[in-house]
């Protein structure tokens, strides 16, 4: 690889110096969590500090900076100017502070265990730590519902945070807002007691204008549940493992850790403990929610949420903020280089991927040295992932490789325009005349690129994927593919998509208005679902027959001469095991050389999570989908390896050509 060495050096010393700028959370110097602003007042501790902009609208702390210096505030309240006098000022204005700076509270109030010596500290934010703050911050100063989900790797403090973000608020926010933390294990759930127990022993009595011991007393004999009487919250922590007792009425507050790890227990599965914890925190300001874990695996709880959470679709998006924190965001993982020149020369293409990411020349020096001593790395990859797909691999046996994964995901972007296509009818002949996109804000059918009137030939292809009419089961997808840039020496791209649970039967009349309305495009319909359900009322024979009615460029597998001979028609595209090996081994090679342009998240999630099956099978993992993965698959292969290249036409006459045969007999 080509690369000039001072100018990585360079960078590199850049990306250091972000990670370990000068922080100090009692003035606030080097705190981008929020806005801050500069507040110079003589005889206040600090007489510089850094504070939160939102806090300046204080009347106290306003007056404090037009004076400048506390004994001149004191005068100008008629206040005799002594020590006490300042002392009693000085709490005033870190009572208020507190309530706006929770980085400044944590680290003068909070005293926690630290883990790598085992002594009291006070709780001073790392750099991950910073980065969750943040975008906690987003919700919280705009008066919105903190939802959260964070995948992670080890080690990074995302609990810590949590939990004491929430008795924050707790004590010096608001009363009566209660909270629950639900580890995994029950062992954990009592080391954060603990911590409870620790920082409450500690914590000033004055902030809280009390004389009494700051305390958790016990609820109602709750043996996980404790009331701070100060503040009048419930605090309830309990595990996964053994549930009973876990409160979750009138909360406002929950932090679910580990949760891709949580199991069964009797009888109740994970989403539906979740549930029944979250479902009474309503969905308003001051109430958070956080859900965070290493992701351990696709198909779980925890899988389902990111994906919802990153989805594009809004019928499907949840309101959680998806943040994912990678290893080399942490400072910790680092290692000692002592010959910059012979390391760069020794990085491989994983390595240069991992610079390219935004880790340090260091932590890629410690990543190599660590990744060694495991076994299988797709499974140290999934405790320290570089990225959201190695975050949740589910094993070794993916079909794609990540990286190429990473790389079809530069074409993601959100849609122009959703709606659905209408026309005189939902199905029959009817159903092709005055075809319109009708466009609608959560509309099923998203489209990137409409179609345009420039007279090209085999220009468009419509493949469908059946699903099933249920809401738990595959859902159904219409993907438009264009291949206009071919003529320029361009690629693939999807425009339009599709996607959702209807009735077969309408569903073919809906590709069928879509191949339409994208110039008659080439309609691929991919036939199993038809083909073997063999139900009353959508036998393939008759719904496909009835679209070959009304529509010539219809994809058939059944060849011209065997028809000709008298062999009837086989309509839509047959999916067995040799002809599913031969589109996605087709697509790992379009992924590999770029050959098109991929759009959505969520189809790039499905080709994360397609894998080789224990008996040599492809197919999703357990509780993913390949439905939007399937249509690119066959798509892109019909696109490259079965249609005539596009051409100009040169006289403006119909597009629309006979129907297309091909003979995949021998599948």
């Amino acid at each position: 690889m080509q690369y000039n060495l001072d100018d990585i050096l360079k960078e590199n010393k850049r990306r250091i110096a972000l990670m370990n700028e000068k922080y100090d959370p009692i003035t606030g110097e080097g705190s981008h969590t929020c806005r801050r602003v500069k507040l110079k007042v003589k005889g206040l501790t600090p007489e510089v500090s850094y504070v939160p902009k939102k806090m300046m609208e204080e009347p106290f702390i306003k007056k404090l900076a037009e004076c400048g210096d506390l004994d001149e505030y004191l005068q100008s309240k008629d206040i005799e100017v002594s020590q006490w006098a300042r002392e009693l000022a000085n709490r005033e204005y870190i009572k208020i502070r507190i309530r706006y700076d929770f980085e400044y509270w944590a680290a003068s109030f909070v005293t926690i265990q630290d883990k790598e010596n085992n002594k009291d500290v006070k709780f001073v934010l790392n750099y991950c730590q910073r980065i969750i703050l943040k975008e906690i911050y987003d919700e919280y100063f705009n008066d919105k519902p903190i939802r959260i989900i964070i995948p992670k790797p080890r080690q990074v403090g995302v609990s810590t945070l949590s939990q004491i973000f929430m008795i924050w608020i707790q004590m010096t926010q608001t009363k009566m807002w209660h909270s629950v933390i639900v580890a995994h294990k029950e062992s954990t759930s009592k080391v954060i007691r603990g911590m409870y127990t620790k920082m409450l022993r500690n914590y000033p009595k004055w902030l809280l204008d009390t004389t009494e011991e700051i305390k958790l007393f016990p609820f109602e004999n709750s043996q996980k549940t404790k009331v701070l009487r100060q503040r009048e919250c419930r605090i309830t922590v309990g595990s996964s493992e053994q549930p009973n007792g876990i409160l979750g009425d009138n909360l406002s507050g929950a932090h679910l850790s580990e949760v891709a790890v949580w199991k069964a227990s009797e009888g109740t599965k994970p989403e539906e403990l979740v549930q029944s914890i979250i479902s009474g925190i309503l969905y308003k300001p001051m109430t958070m929610i956080v859900y965070e874990s290493s992701a351990r695996g696709v198909g779980n709880f925890f899988h389902r949420e990111w994906l919802r959470a990153n989805s594009d679709n809004p019928k499907e998006k949840s309101v959680f903020k998806p943040l994912f924190l990678a290893w080399f965001q942490h400072p910790m993982y680092r290692e000692k280089i002592r010959n910059y020149e012979r390391f760069v020369s020794t990085m491989d293409d994983y390595e240069w991927e991992l610079w390219n990411y935004g880790a340090t020349l260091e932590g890629i020096r410690w990543y190599r040295s660590i990744s060694r001593s495991y076994g299988d790395l797709w499974r140290f990859r999934m405790e320290y992932p570089s990225t959201p797909s190695e975050a949740f691999q589910s094993s070794g046996n993916t079909f794609y490789p990540a990286r190429d994964v990473a790389r079809l995901r530069e074409g993601n972007r959100p849609p122009r325009k959703r709606g659905d296509m209408v026309a005189d009818a939902t199905y029959g002949k009817k159903a092709t005349e005055n075809i319109q996109f009708k466009e609608e804000e959560r509309g099923l059918f998203q489209i990137w690129e409409e179609p345009d009137d420039e007279p090209i030939r085999d220009r468009y292809v419509v493949v469908v994927d059946i699903g099933g009419r249920g809401a738990d089961s595959d859902r159904s997808v219409i993907c438009v593919l264009d291949r206009y840039w071919l003529l320029q020496g361009g690629v693939v791209e999807v425009v339009a998509e599709w996607c959702g649970h209807i009735d077969h039967d309408l569903l073919a009349w809906k590709a069928l208005q879509i191949a339409k309305w994208y110039k008659n495009a080439l309609l691929i319909i991919e036939s199993n679902t038809l083909e073997t359900e063999q139900t009353e009322g959508d036998h393939f024979e008759y719904i496909l027959d009835e679209i070959a009615d009304s529509y010539s460029n219809l994809f058939c597998r059944v060849s011209a001469d065997k028809i000709a001979q008298g062999a009837a028609p086989r309509w839509g595209f047959h999916t067995n095991k040799s002809s599913k090996q031969m589109v996605c081994d087709h697509q790992k090679k379009a992924l590999r050389e770029n050959m098109y342009i991929e759009p959505s998240k969520e189809c790039c999630d499905e080709h994360d999570t397609f894998e080789v099956k224990d008996n040599g099978s492809l197919g999703a993992v357990d509780g993913a989908h390949d439905d939007r993965h399937i249509t690119r698959a066959i798509g892109v292969w019909a696109c490259y390896q079965y249609m005539s290249p596009p051409k100009y036409i040169e006289k403006r006459v119909s597009v629309e050509t006979k129907t297309r045969f091909v003979g995949l007999s021998s599948f």
